[in-house]
């Protein structure tokens, strides 16, 4: 029940205009779940997102800034959303005009959906 539940508020994530897709990942790289395009190889992307929140979170720690939350990454052709999730990390593929202020809504619902979840 609960995969299925994931995959629905990532599909949900994904419908989202300039969303290509979504994936939760555990901090050691597997992946709990994912929506992600027929282009897109899952597990390039949960090895990327673990190096990623590593790093985050090792700044934030060495900066003295406090818990790693969330990053965006962005680039000529899109934008990569990291938001952790209860240790695991949820991350969105958008395109460049992605409205950032709905997925940001979309994405607070969906860690509260996915917290009890995880």
């Amino acid at each position: 029940m609960s995969e299925e539940r994931i995959k629905e508020i990532l599909e949900s994530l994904k419908a989202i205009k300039g969303v290509h897709g979504a994936a939760i990942i555990e901090k050691f790289g597997l992946i709990k779940g994912s929506a992600l395009p027929g282009w897109v190889d899952p597990e390039s992307v949960a090895a990327m997102v673990t190096l990623v929140l590593k790093a985050s979170q090792r700044a934030t720690k060495e900066l003295e800034q406090g818990n790693f939350y969330n990053a965006i990454i962005e680039s000529a052709k899109g934008k990569i959303l990291f938001s952790e999730v209860g240790g695991n990390i949820l991350t969105i593929i958008a395109t460049t005009d992605a409205r950032l202020g709905i997925i940001n809504l979309k994405l607070a619902a969906a860690c509260e959906a996915l917290q009890s979840l995880l």
